[in-house]
């Protein structure tokens, strides 16, 4: 065989190595497109209503506080001589107390939108930070002690920021339900860590770990299933939608054992710059 035909047999290779994953990138491009579904939404709908009534009370604190200082401010700004510093300061805390509440709400409100895939540049960091301080009243209800190691020097990703937050919210979730029977001291108390880091030269990962009883071998090779779920009330999609949203931004998902016997939930997303 002349060296021209062997380029040519290497060059038809290469090509048709490119047709496939071109059709695999396109297949998976069609599957974020459609994150917009209704199990989706779905999913996303069911966290929050979870998560609402613990918000609430997180709320209501702020606006409490913004109207105790407003009342205040307003009864000093009547005497003959008002005291402006003190004044101002009343101001500062009110406009801290209506950003913080305004926060709260905006993402609550994009969580709730039936929205596809919009992937953007993002820090993954400011990903789990959001979905960390969305979950703290209802891990303060919970006696759950939340823990966090955010890595300041991980790079960039492309994703989309409100799908990402459902599926931390989702694993975190779920590490809380797991660790409903634990005691709230000793060695079974109920600790979940989130955490970042680089998974590999071309990705970055997060990881939910918990301290509960951990997942049965005979469960495990199916947790992933759509309606396949080991709570007796659950309807058996939240992880297959996380594991669809992973997929859909080109990383994976899986579960892992931990020598405490809780479990680890890890998912990566490609870095930016690979």
């Amino acid at each position: 065989m002349s060296l021209l035909v062997l380029l040519a047999v290497a060059q038809g290779v290469v090509l048709a190595y490119w047709a496939i994953r071109d059709r695999r990138f396109r297949s998976a491009h069609r599957a974020a497109r459609h994150l917009h579904s209704a199990d989706t939404h779905a999913g996303r709908l069911a966290l929050v209503g979870e998560i609402a009534g613990s918000i609430a009370h997180e709320i209501s604190q702020p606006l409490s506080a913004i109207l105790t200082n407003a009342d205040a401010a307003e009864n000093l700004l009547g005497e003959p001589d008002p005291p402006l510093d003190e004044i101002r300061r009343m101001l500062a805390d009110i406009r801290r107390d209506d950003l913080r509440a305004n926060d709260i709400v905006r993402h609550l409100h994009s969580l709730l939108k039936r929205r596809e895939l919009q992937t953007t540049m993002l820090d993954l960091n400011e990903v789990a930070a959001t979905a960390l301080s969305l979950i703290q009243p209802v891990a303060r209800k919970r006696l759950v002690t939340v823990r966090s190691c955010l890595d300041p020097m991980l790079p960039p990703v492309r994703g989309d920021a409100i799908h990402l937050e459902q599926v931390l919210l989702n694993l975190m979730m779920n590490a809380m339900d797991a660790m409903a029977s634990n005691t709230a001291n000793g060695a079974a108390e109920r600790i979940l860590d989130v955490t970042t880091g680089r998974y590999d030269k071309y990705s970055a990962a997060i990881t939910v770990t918990d301290t509960g009883p951990g997942i049965a071998a005979a469960y495990r090779p199916r947790i992933f299933d759509s309606f396949f779920s080991t709570k007796q009330e659950g309807m058996g999609l939240g992880l297959a939608i996380a594991r669809t949203i992973v997929h859909a931004h080109g990383g994976k998902i899986w579960q892992e054992g931990t020598s405490a016997g809780g479990a680890a939930f890890k998912f990566t997303i490609p870095l930016q710059a690979a």
